[in-house]
């Protein structure tokens, strides 16, 4: 490399080598992009038919697709709930360990601690789904291992969601400037009032998008939701956490599959992907908002 006063000439190869590079990298990136709108525009090409008709005369009360009735309303709403409940679970768990693993275990703890988590995520949802019939349901429906409802969901899909909620949590109070914990312990307060009055605070905007990503994850489980959610046939909306609850991805798998069997219509399950897919990214839309926000707050306080 030749040098003119103070800018370095790459010479030819170099310039082609880290053109490759770049050009790779873009692919790379390129590809998932390519990926996430094939499967939108897939979704809404075969679902075009139901998706149209939702929208333009009303979504229904209800989803007997056996009856010719194809009402997506039920599903949505318990699908909905079944987030918010596998999210409060998550969270109530997961946020309190992200603090301790951040703040006060010691390393030997932490070693333990963040494998188990880390061994979960990768844990199949489909044992996770087996094992919860036949030890939690029995517990939560006196002994019956077809007992099956929103309840079960709520927490076996929440302790799925758990390691999200913890570690992402867990990064952002990490990220939270040692400086802020030295001046607030330095002005005579607390380690407990450190961790409520400023680093929980300042961490907050993270801990929120670890939340929402988390309900994200909750809502897209189909496995685990599938061995303890119940019947998909149901005539309508169920806030019953103790009764048998119809969820989107429940349905996708059983009641397209019978019908895929008998070389029935598949458009009504492709419109409910397309939905799914929807929920999904507006709540990935949700996070980004949020971060942008927080980070907008920051900056106007410095």
């Amino acid at each position: 490399m030749e040098y003119r006063g103070e800018k370095p000439i790459k010479n030819r190869t170099q310039y082609i080598q880290e053109r490759a590079v770049q050009i790779t990298f873009f692919i790379c990136a390129a590809v998932s992009i390519v990926a996430v709108f094939s499967i939108f525009f897939s979704l809404f090409a075969e679902g075009y038919p139901f998706i149209s008709n939702w929208f333009l005369n009303g979504f229904g009360m209800h989803w007997l697709p056996h009856a010719g009735q194809y009402g997506p309303t039920p599903l949505i709403i318990n699908t909905l709930y079944a987030g918010v409940g596998c999210t409060i679970v998550a969270a109530i768990i997961g946020v309190p360990t992200a603090i301790y693993l951040a703040e006060f275990a010691d390393n030997r703890l932490r070693n333990i601690i963040k494998p188990c988590l880390e061994i979960l995520t990768g844990f199949p949802s489909v044992i996770i789904g087996v094992v919860a019939v036949f030890t939690l349901t029995p517990a939560l429906f006196a002994g019956n291992l077809r007992g099956t409802g929103m309840f079960a969901v709520w927490i076996v899909v929440g302790i799925m969601s758990l390691p999200t909620v913890a570690t992402i949590s867990e990064d952002a109070i990490k990220a939270v400037p040692r400086e802020l914990k030295e001046a607030s312990l330095g002005l005579g307060a607390t380690r407990w009032q450190t961790m409520t009055r400023v680093i929980i605070p300042a961490a907050m905007s993270g801990i929120l998008a670890a939340i929402i990503l988390g309900m994200g994850s909750a809502v897209g489980e189909t496995m685990a939701a599938f061995f303890v959610a119940g019947v998909v046939g149901i005539p309508g909306v169920t806030l019953n956490p103790f009764q048998s609850t119809a969820l989107i991805p429940v349905a996708i798998l059983r009641e397209s599959a019978s019908d895929a069997g008998v070389g029935g219509n598949m458009a009504p399950y492709f419109a409910l992907g397309f939905i799914l897919f929807f929920i999904v990214g507006a709540l990935n839309l949700a996070i980004r908002r949020l971060s942008k926000e927080s980070l907008a707050a920051s900056t106007k306080k410095g």
